[in-house]
């Protein structure tokens, strides 16, 4: 599989990855253990060479797994990416936008929880270490970079970047901008396009690998849904955003047959078009998720699809600017 990179970045990431929150065992319902090494394996098979997890994945129970299987030998450490994430420290995923980084990330939380997964992983190093979450106003905060600056140091990890906000993926710019990260993970899509035109430009003139999350907006491009539908038990599709915005569903529902049709016309599945349409934009790597093998292995094959017709591009960039699409979570949460 193509490797891809920023210019002058030092990150180099196949282009599709293998995004492993669906293998966390809670929120997404049970997994088992052996078919999420499965799931991770068959990507590996495939040519990805990215893996990207968090400690907030099954409370850290992801990495484990991942390093479980480092420590068999069934990921090749030296030729494997390997990204996690630090949690919150208060735990609030999206916290106000009040609220300061050193209540978020402490130089001393940032290290503890390094050197956590650090363990879990059964790794000497990670390769790029995100904050799993981020406020646009944190950009004019420094101290948490000396955290940063003593793992790099320490040749703990290799690269820092940050996890932008779904609804608000422009909050990375300002932090982009001042050169001191090396990669943002967005939730880029066909509903969420936002990131293409404001984001994208900005990371590519200053070097930044941008990975583009969620690619299937959580399932509804890909999965069939229906407004009727109920999600399994333990899944948080069921409670949230489901459970505080009851219209989310149908949103969801409504948006994916408007732009099935286009999928549909261009000969592929809904998995490889959607999956395509990111492809063919100036991301570094895209981390498709599945505890599925069978799904992975029709994911990765999205790699070796040639580029979008234009048309294509113009009818799904049409749905959105006019409205009729519009975010991961439908402009909310």
């Amino acid at each position: 599989m193509k490797l891809r990179k920023a210019a002058e970045s030092s990150i180099a990431l196949s282009e599709l990855g293998i995004g492993t929150w669906e293998l966390a065992g809670d929120v997404w319902g049970q997994t088992e253990d052996r078919e999420s090494k499965r799931a991770i394996a068959t990507g590996i098979e495939c040519g990805a060479t990215y893996i990207d997890t968090a400690a907030g994945y099954g409370d850290g129970h992801v990495e484990t797994l991942i390093g479980e299987m480092i420590a068999s030998g069934e990921i090749d450490r030296t030729s494997t990416h390997i990204s996690t994430k630090v949690i919150p420290k208060n735990l609030v995923w999206a916290p106000n936008p009040d609220v300061s980084i050193a209540d978020v990330y402490p130089p001393e939380w940032i290290i503890e929880q390094t050197h956590k997964s650090l363990e879990r992983l059964q790794t000497d190093y990670i390769d790029t270490l995100f904050m799993h979450t981020w406020r646009r106003a944190w950009a004019a905060e420094e101290r948490w970079l000396e955290a940063i600056a003593e793992l790099k140091d320490d040749g703990l990890i290799g690269a820092v970047g940050i996890s932008g906000p779904d609804e608000r993926p422009d909050d990375a710019n300002t932090f982009i901008a001042t050169g001191q990260i090396d990669a943002v993970q967005l939730v880029l899509n066909v509903f969420q396009q936002e990131p293409v035109w404001t984001v994208l430009p900005i990371a590519t003139k200053n070097d930044v690998a941008v990975i583009a999350r969620s690619p299937f907006s959580s399932g509804a491009l890909v999965q069939g849904w229906t407004t009727d539908m109920n999600f399994p038990e333990g899944d948080w599709r069921a409670t949230w955003p489901l459970g505080v915005k009851p219209q989310w569903l149908e949103n969801q529902c409504e948006m994916a047959d408007s732009v099935k049709p286009i999928l549909e016309a261009t000969g592929l599945s809904y998995a490889q078009a959607a999956l395509r349409f990111i492809l063919d934009y100036a991301v570094t790597s895209v981390i498709p998720g599945s505890a599925n093998a069978d799904h992975v292995r029709e994911n990765m094959t999205a790699a070796g699809v040639s580029r979008l017709d234009e048309q294509v591009h113009a009818d799904l960039v049409h749905l959105w600017s006019t409205g009729k699409i519009a975010g991961t979570y439908n402009g909310s949460v």
